[in-house]
């Protein structure tokens, strides 16, 4: 695992810099307790400092 990668905590593969996720970007949004996970290809990605995380 990187050291972004453990048991809770897992990186998208897909990077902020490759998609900006919010209002009107086409993907699903779906609240996620405290934040908005945006269903991406199949799963769904949150926004974490400077990178996504899987959920």
């Amino acid at each position: 695992m990187t050291e972004h990668q453990t048991h809770e905590h897992r990186t998208a593969e897909h990077k902020l810099e490759d998609h900006t996720h919010g209002e009107n970007c086409g993907h699903e949004a779906v609240e996620h307790g405290d934040h908005v996970d945006y269903v991406h290809d199949g799963h769904r990605h949150a926004a974490h400092e400077d990178h996504y995380d899987e959920h």
